[in-house]
């Protein structure tokens, strides 16, 4: 009798320290990034894992220079912005998301372009090994 209710306890205590690690962990693949593109915006979102962010800042801070939005590691943003090209776009970016909006309507295609080229280069650098 005391055997089972031993091996009852130890299959419950094991089953919900599983059930917290799993819940808890940190995944390094949970990558997910959406793109719309029609006539009157482009949208790109993308959720990723939190220690990814500083180099998604890094890249974009790159990619839009001599602008930038991050000045530090852990500066997030959320900003309609106007570059030294004229080209205005929407940025949102916390730990693991990012969100950027660019309308047509507003920007040349030389801007739509340069947005476009940097969400491509922010996708491949998510999705690299």
């Amino acid at each position: 009798m005391k055997t089972s209710f031993y091996l009852t306890a130890i299959c419950l205590v094991s089953l919900s320290i599983f059930l917290m690690w799993s819940k808890f962990r940190v995944n390094d693949h949970d990558i997910a990034i959406a793109v719309n593109d029609d006539n009157d915006k482009y949208k790109f979102s993308a959720s990723f894992p939190d220690g990814n962010t500083t180099r998604v800042q890094e890249y974009i801070n790159k990619s839009i220079s001599p602008n930038s939005l991050a000045k530090s590691n852990g500066d997030y943003f959320d900003v309609t912005t106007t570059l030294a090209d004229k080209t205005e776009f929407y940025a949102y970016e916390t730990a693991g998301k990012l969100k950027i909006e660019i309308d047509k309507r507003k920007n040349s295609n030389a801007s739509i372009y340069r947005i476009r080229k940097m969400c491509d280069g922010i996708k491949n650098l998510l999705t690299s090994k």
